[in-house]
């Protein structure tokens, strides 16, 4: 633009124009903020050339820092869905896992019995705390085996527990509920 509007101003000063005329005077100032504007446009054109090359580097700086950010987001969810997915396959077995409705023999409640509480031949009631003997049918050679078990109702409470006979011939058991000892006789039906 520079070098257009100095051609231009170059023509005007060929031609001879008067400057003390009308016509002269305005065909000069014309000439005139032509090459003032040139060299504005000029100016802003170089400033904005700056501009773009420090937004440029700005940009790049921080696809550099997204990256390093990001990375170390990604390797931490990376973790946690691993994590996640282990957690995911124990409840998987969790929920394959067969469970038993049975009731407790000391509240009557509604207790479920997984495979490994049937292994383990006992099982835990969660609404009264007591734990009594668990076996499915066709288990009766381990029922055999297994110790007799009496419900003993506390006169003072009224709380019924369940005891093993042994634990019953051996001394006087307390009630759970309220810790008074427990008189019983043990009668063969």
């Amino acid at each position: 633009m520079k070098e257009k509007a100095a051609y231009l101003k170059g023509l005007i000063d060929g031609l001879g124009i008067d400057e003390n005329t009308k016509e002269g005077k305005v065909i000069k100032a014309m000439s005139e903020l032509l090459s003032e504007m040139a060299e504005t446009v000029d100016s802003i054109d170089e400033d904005v050339t700056h501009a773009y090359d420090q937004i440029n580097d700005l940009s790049e700086e921080l696809e550099d820092l997204e990256a390093d950010l990001y990375e170390d987001e990604d390797a931490e969810d990376e973790d946690d869905d691993a994590a996640d997915e282990d957690e995911d396959a124990g409840d998987d077995d969790i929920a394959s896992e067969p469970f038993y409705e049975v009731a407790c023999p000391n509240c009557g409640e509604t207790v479920y019995v997984s495979e490994d509480d049937l292994d383990a031949g006992e099982a835990n009631c969660a609404h009264c705390g007591v734990t009594f003997e668990v076996a499915l049918e066709g288990d009766e050679d381990e029922a055999k085996d297994a110790p007799v078990q009496y419900e003993v109702t506390c006169p003072a409470c009224g709380q019924t527990t369940v005891f093993e006979e042994d634990d019953l011939l051996d001394g006087a058991p307390k009630c759970p509920g309220c810790g008074k000892p427990l008189d019983f006789e043990v009668t063969e039906e």
